[in-house]
């Protein structure tokens, strides 16, 4: 028998005996037939652990889609490139440090190592760290806030609020400590020592500066501090040292701030958000103090030329006010004397006419009055009696028309032209 042949069986038939396929000899090794899921995976995890690449940190580029952050704050993307595309996670506490937003069709690369997700049997890659291709995080981060706020017309001229000319208070956000908050108080000392100066000291760069801005910002438009102006300065430093002056929540405080505010930022070249947002934006710190508050030797200098200018202008003001009274008196003399001559004519030509009507009336009475007497001559008892007739009366002055008005011995009384005539009735006769 040929050595390592096994021997060839009697029967055609098949053994009773169960046959063993669940392991083979294979080149020396021993192979299982079949493995479960859960070995499959465990060896691919065994296999990607012991690989010297997929095995350790890696760092893999590629283009972002169906980014989605859940409730807890982890981000949960594709990563992908013309050929192919694999799953990644950013777990919160790494996604919370990005400096920038995670969109569709952002090129990045992501730092990290490859994980099976065993119930799926998927495989991705758990990054640590994320940075955009072609252009720094904070800067990306930069345009990004920048083309955000600037859609929402945070950066618009007609919001700006205007710079009050003679502030008498004026709160400072800056840091309590080097060489920009001293500069600052010397040039407004030096212009002006009577403004009152409020400190708001406050980070001015890393981790949380931009919400110590923004609070700082917040409490000096408190009421009780009856601000004027707020500055909101540092001193010049590179992109990153200033980056928090242009983050979100720094940028939005400054717009919405009560209060007009200047800063000064930096240097010339430098630029932050938070000099787009503001009110006036100073070339830097110093610059900003010296615009905030006027000079008061130049305020007393322009004082007295207004002085000056004042008086002159009140006396020229005098002397053609004097003229124009005097003009004005000459020209009422004249209108008054105008106006009596004419008012005296006018008088004059209504009393003639009145004379006339008076004159026309008095006739025409004293016409109506001799008609009237002539009337009356005629109804004239007296001049009945001057024809001899007579008027008798009793005691009572009772006029007698009729004999049965008197008995004989009654008292009468005649009156004729001259006089009265006493008698006493003796008889009387009806005719």
């Amino acid at each position: 028998m040929p050595r390592g042949k096994a021997p060839k069986s009697k029967s055609t038939e098949p053994s009773q005996q169960t046959l063993d396929f669940t392991a083979i000899m294979v080149d020396g090794a021993l192979k299982k037939a079949s493995y479960s899921v859960s070995e499959i995976t465990a060896m691919l995890e065994d296999a990607i652990d012991e690989h010297p690449t997929l095995g350790g940190t890696m760092v893999v580029q590629g283009e972002l889609s169906n980014v989605k952050r859940s409730s807890r704050g982890h981000v949960y993307f594709t990563l992908k490139d013309e050929e192919a595309s694999i799953g990644g996670i950013l777990w919160a506490s790494t996604a919370n440090r990005l400096t920038f937003d995670l969109e569709d069709g952002l090129e990045v690369y992501l730092t990290g190592r490859l994980e099976i997700y065993r119930p799926s049997g998927s495989y991705s890659i758990v990054g640590s760290k994320m940075e955009p291709v072609g252009v720094g995080a904070l800067q990306l981060a930069f345009q990004q806030i920048k083309a955000r706020l600037e859609a929402e017309g945070l950066f618009m001229e007609e919001f700006k609020k205007p710079i009050p000319e003679f502030p008498e208070r004026i709160g400072i956000i800056t840091s309590s400590t080097g060489a920009v908050i001293h500069d600052m108080l010397r040039v407004i000392r030096r212009k002006n020592p009577l403004v009152d100066v409020l400190l708001a000291p406050v980070k001015v760069q890393g981790e949380g500066a931009a919400l110590e801005i923004a609070q700082a910002i917040l409490e000096l438009n408190e009421p009780q501090y009856n601000l004027d102006v707020i500055i909101v300065a540092r001193g010049g430093g590179s992109f990153e040292d200033l980056f928090c002056f242009s983050e979100e929540v720094a940028v939005r405080m400054v717009f919405e701030s009560r209060i007009p505010i200047i800063t000064g930022i930096g240097h010339e070249p430098d630029y932050s958000l938070c000099d787009a947002a503001a009110d006036y934006s100073a070339s830097t710190p110093t610059a900003a103090a010296d615009w905030a508050v006027p000079d008061i030797q130049l305020l007393i200098e322009n004082h007295s030329v207004l002085a000056r200018d004042l008086l002159e202008n009140m006396a020229e003001l005098i002397l053609y006010y004097e003229q124009t009274l005097d003009h004005s008196a000459t020209r009422l003399i004249e209108t008054h004397e105008s106006c009596l001559d004419s008012c005296g004519h006018k008088l004059e030509q209504r009393s003639e006419r009145l004379q006339s009507q008076f004159n026309l009336y008095f006739q025409k009475q004293e016409q109506r009055l001799g008609e009237a007497a002539a009337v009356l001559d005629a109804y004239n008892p007296l001049a009945t009696m001057a024809r001899g007739y007579g008027i008798t009366t009793d005691a009572r002055l009772n006029v007698i028309r009729s004999i049965r008005q008197v008995q004989p011995g009654d008292a009468l009384t005649v009156r004729v032209q001259d006089g009265e005539i006493a008698c006493q009735v003796q008889d009387t006769k009806p005719i």
